[in-house]
């Protein structure tokens, strides 16, 4: 489903695109990095370096160029 998502936004005519990182590797909400009213522990998640798959990289790459990003 996260990719689903991941395409819409890219598809959008916004001028820029945000799309977490969480969402890409399709990460639960043991990866969140917020949680509003919680004052100690937010921004703490960090990406281990070999997250990222050549997959993952590869899809988000396609979707750049097929809609010119």
């Amino acid at each position: 489903m996260n990719w689903v998502f991941i395409q819409t936004l890219m598809a959008s005519v916004a001028d820029t695109v945000l799309i977490p990182l969480q969402d890409v590797l399709g990460l639960g909400s043991e990866a969140r990095m917020n949680v509003p009213a919680r004052p100690d522990g937010n921004w703490q998640w960090r990406m281990r370096p070999d997250s990222l798959s050549a997959e993952n990289a590869a899809r988000l790459r396609g979707l750049a160029k097929m809609y010119d990003r």
